[in-house]
């Protein structure tokens, strides 16, 4: 395992464009935090500035919503399970996962995360099974991989409950409930879930009520996959913001896929979205999937909405490379935004928005910030976005730990 690198004492970039803001500004480092941001030609910064002509520098991505544990497993399994529906992709990655080691997933959490850290991700959030099948192991596999990525990506685990919450005989649904309150004696800080009527043959609202309430014994976030099923039968957003309300959970619940949202009416749907935004619910949504939620109207209601890069070549989805600027592009082409203002605004669901799902509250460009950055050529985050700008450099902490060109 390597060591973390240090951070240096100062440093500056200067004449670097800034998402959102016009101008070029210079942006100073110290103790790796952010101490000053100026407009070019006016503070002090430090003497040895590097010239960033111009080049936009942004904090670094944020992708939400990641399954590392299972990624870099699709060649495991036949072409046939790749173009099968998700009951099958679900056997099929039970059967891969029984035969899961730490070290197997270890590896290739690793070179997940590598892979993020190369595109200008410095903090992952991971959904991570523990079940009959894997038992711990992938859990500790994922917890070695952050431990080996430490100082250059900060990896959130989730305990996902992918094979069902309860046992229910006769069924597919395995009864995972057990094991995630294992995970979360073992050190993971979030619950997750896997709530969906169509899929599993128990009650959606006991499987939220139950979560809820290991989230209060241990004190841990909620980040649940709900309502992922193109019928308006799996509808169980509405509970969850009603259920986060009661148990004073605002701002610690997130859910990812809710593609039910966009087949019910939308008379329920806009009911349902004024319910998740009091609640304080995130939202992240997965472009991969293709068929997404009611996006803009999530966004244009004041719902917090992140992009994530979700699974990466595994039984679920067979490409990928973790690259968030992908993930955007693609969100940008399925929702129709042509113009800078809906880029800028997609350009947040894996800055901002995905940093404030997270609860990072030291994220951002503003002094007193940590200095997770990356620096991309291009000119503006539309402009990243639209020619899927290279990543020159990223850095962690003020620590250039990524990226073809030195800094310094």
């Amino acid at each position: 395992m390597t060591s973390a690198p240090e951070p240096r004492d100062a440093w500056s970039i200067r004449n670097a464009s800034l998402p959102g803001r016009e101008g070029r500004w210079r942006v100073t480092v110290e103790a790796g935090c952010i101490s000053e941001i100026s407009p070019e030609g006016e503070g002090g910064g430090h003497a040895g500035a590097w010239d960033a002509g111009g080049r936009l520098l942004s904090p670094a991505f944020v992708d939400p919503h990641v399954h590392v544990d299972k990624a870099l497993t699709g060649d495991r399994v036949s072409d046939a399970v790749a173009a099968s529906n998700l009951e099958a992709a679900i056997r099929a990655v039970r059967r891969l996962k029984s035969a899961f080691t730490e070290e197997d997933v270890a590896t290739r959490a690793e070179t997940s995360l590598q892979w993020g850290l190369a595109h200008g991700t410095t903090v992952a959030r991971t959904h991570c099974e523990a079940d009959r099948y894997v038992g711990l192991r992938a859990v500790a596999g994922v917890q070695a991989a952050a431990r080996a990525m430490a100082g250059k990506v900060d990896v959130q685990l989730i305990a996902f409950p992918q094979e069902g919450w309860f046992e229910t005989e006769g069924t597919m649904e395995d009864g995972a409930a057990p094991y995630i309150e294992q995970a979360l004696q073992a050190g993971v800080r979030i619950v997750g879930g896997n709530v969906n009527r169509a899929l599993w043959p128990s009650d959606p609202e006991r499987q939220v009520d139950e979560s809820f309430a290991l989230a209060a014994r241990y004190d841990c976030d909620i980040d649940y996959h709900l309502d992922n099923w193109d019928t308006p039968e799996s509808f169980t957003l509405p509970y969850v913001a009603r259920k986060t309300v009661e148990q004073g959970w605002q701002g610690r619940v997130s859910v990812s896929h809710i593609a039910s949202l966009a087949m019910v009416s939308d008379a329920e749907a806009a009911d349902a979205i004024d319910a998740v935004r009091r609640a304080g619910v995130n939202v992240c949504v997965l472009p991969t999937r293709i068929r997404l939620t009611r996006v803009l109207e999530l966004m244009e209601a004041g719902v917090n909405v992140a992009c994530g890069t979700d699974n990466l070549r595994d039984p679920f989805v067979r490409y990928g490379d973790a690259d968030p600027l992908k993930a955007m592009l693609l969100l940008a082409q399925i929702t129709n935004q042509l113009h800078n203002a809906g880029l800028e605004r997609i350009w947040r669901t894996m800055t901002d928005n995905a940093a404030r799902m997270l609860r990072l509250a030291d994220y951002g460009l503003e002094p007193g910030c940590r200095a997770d950055l990356v620096l991309l050529d291009a000119t503006s985050a539309p402009d990243a976005i639209l020619r899927q700008a290279a990543r020159l450099a990223v850095f962690k902490r003020g620590v250039q730990v990524a990226g073809p060109l030195r800094v310094s």
